[in-house]
């Protein structure tokens, strides 16, 4: 991952400490952190005015293609898909089949949005404790 000045536009920093490719980024709410997902099975945590590792999040059963924050910033949803599932942190959750299984994903909070080969998106509301809403 890279950090380039926005006003000039020139190169601050790569941070390299991932051993895989990147899949997804995003920032906090307050733009103070960014998070990132890979195909190394883990989730890493930075400042993102110095480009610091503050926190690395193990134990993912496969690559994570899609990180987000929750809307207060306080949190780091651990919903993603992994294979035929969804998973939570690194319980496997929902198998998902083969017509569902998608190209990429969206999480906010405990919703995740599935965009499928179709052209289908699909749209699901995880509550709270494991229980599934559609």
């Amino acid at each position: 991952m890279r950090l380039w000045d926005a006003a000039t536009g020139a190169l601050q920093q790569t941070l390299k400490d991932h051993s895989g490719a990147v899949w997804s980024v995003a920032f906090s709410p307050d733009s103070t952190q960014v998070v990132s997902g890979s195909s190394d099975e883990t989730v890493r945590l930075w400042d993102a005015a110095t480009g610091a590792l503050q926190q690395t999040l193990e134990g993912h059963s496969g690559a994570v293609t899609s990180v987000a924050f929750s809307p207060d910033g306080k949190h780091i949803p651990i919903l993603h898909v992994s294979g035929e599932w969804l998973v939570e942190g690194t319980a496997k959750y929902l198998w998902l089949p083969t017509n569902y299984r998608p190209t990429c994903e969206a999480v906010w909070g405990r919703i995740v949005v599935l965009g499928h080969s179709s052209g289908r998106v699909s749209f699901l509301r995880i509550q709270q404790g494991l229980h599934l809403s559609i």
